[in-house]
């Protein structure tokens, strides 16, 4: 099998490679088209609907594992005085704004959360 990639190029090896997860990748989605379409039309004769086997993904109501109450909005800790804009300073990534300012002072995260210029006055 060496034989057969030897006189290939790494950028032809690599597209071959590219090109061959494409092709498990859509034949992936088609198993699993099939199989959905098998599986609605055997609930479909039988009256039955997913959540019927499957509790946890029924559409017609909360899960047992649903939060009942919607969470509470978070204060903000950051704020851009001129236009308005808020950040809590929590999740994966910070807003627009905020990544507007540490790319022109050239900060990092850690730096633009130390500076109190930004401080919201809650």
């Amino acid at each position: 099998m060496r034989d057969e990639f030897a006189n290939l190029s790494d950028l032809e090896l690599l597209s071959l490679i590219h090109r061959a997860q494409e092709e498990v990748a859509r034949r992936k989605e088609a198993v699993k088209e099939r199989l959905r379409a098998k599986i609605e039309e055997e609930l479909r004769q039988a009256g039955l609907g997913l959540g019927d086997i499957f509790p946890e993904f029924e559409a017609d109501g909360p899960r047992d594992d649903a939060p009942t109450e919607s969470p509470k909005p978070r204060l903000a800790k950051f704020k851009n005085h001129v236009s308005g804009d808020a950040w809590s300073g929590r999740g994966p990534h910070p807003p627009q704004w905020v990544r507007s300012v540490m790319a022109e002072r050239g900060w990092t995260l850690e730096e633009f959360k130390a500076s109190d210029e930004f401080l919201a006055q809650n």
